[in-house]
């Protein structure tokens, strides 16, 4: 694992929040150092998760070995620019659809490393699977600390990588559904809940245990002729159930296209 170093954040919002828990509850012991836009929140994540916040972006950057800018889009590049980095400094963009080329345009600093990476919200439960891009060894232990790094071979994989960042969040539409359809007299909401969501968790354990056999080629495994699986499987696929879900997808990757040629 990483070894304890000053580790600062510019921009304190929601997923500095999560992020935070996360490195925490993996035990990661280094200092954190916050910038002090957000006082609301940098204050309540000083309190409870043992962070310091600074005077300034400037004072976080140098005091911080490597830090992570979580800035809304709209605000990343002006911050960026604002600041004076030094030599070797990390910089791990977690700010979706910005490319490395535009971030380094405003460090001016061929020497500043600079990352891009994806945590999502599930970082708070140790369970998150970091999209990083490209590789480097420090930010795949950073965030190993809060689930599991998986490297992406490329900036334009890393992007279409992030669309899945998105359809985590469908998920938990989707299990409310589920929780709400087999809920019922007989079987209360809690119980259906842990059900559902144990089922998720089990299906995705499968998924990610079988690399022999592709998630489709399991389903098909266990929805046999005369199953149960099979009924209601057919029935969603007779409705096209799953065909909205694509959509979505390529809705997604249309508009990332369309961001990067205005680019």
């Amino acid at each position: 694992m990483l070894e304890s170093k000053n580790l600062g954040f510019i921009g304190v919002g929601d997923l500095a929040e999560y992020t935070i828990k996360g490195l925490r509850r993996g035990r990661y012991q280094g200092r954190i150092m916050l910038s002090p836009r957000n006082q609301v929140m940098s204050q309540k994540l000083a309190a409870d998760w043992q962070c310091e916040v600074m005077e300034s972006n400037q004072a976080v950057v140098d005091a911080c070995d490597q830090f992570i800018l979580s800035t809304r889009p709209a605000h990343c590049l002006d911050a960026l620019a604002s600041l004076k980095f030094r030599s070797n400094h990390l910089l791990i963009s977690v700010v979706a659809g910005v490319s490395i080329e535009k971030l380094r345009e405003q460090t001016g600093d061929m020497d500043v490393h600079i990352v891009r990476a994806m945590p999502v919200n599930s970082a708070q439960a140790g369970a998150s699977p970091t999209l990083i891009f490209p590789h480097h060894p420090v930010v795949g232990d950073l965030f190993n600390y809060c689930g599991n790094s998986v490297i992406a071979d490329s900036e334009a994989a890393f992007d279409q990588g992030s669309i899945i960042a998105c359809v985590y969040t469908w998920y938990f539409e989707l299990f409310n559904e589920l929780i709400q359809a087999t809920s019922s007299h007989f079987l209360s909401t809690e119980l259906a809940s842990e059900l559902v969501l144990g089922m998720a968790k089990g299906a995705s354990s499968l998924a990610l245990q079988d690399k022999a056999r592709s998630a489709g080629e399991i389903a098909e495994a266990i929805a046999t002729d005369g199953t149960f699986s099979k009924l209601g499987l057919d029935l969603l696929k007779e409705h096209d159930a799953f065909e909205p879900w694509q959509q979505a997808c390529q809705l997604l990757s249309d508009k990332l296209n369309q961001t990067s040629d205005a680019k």
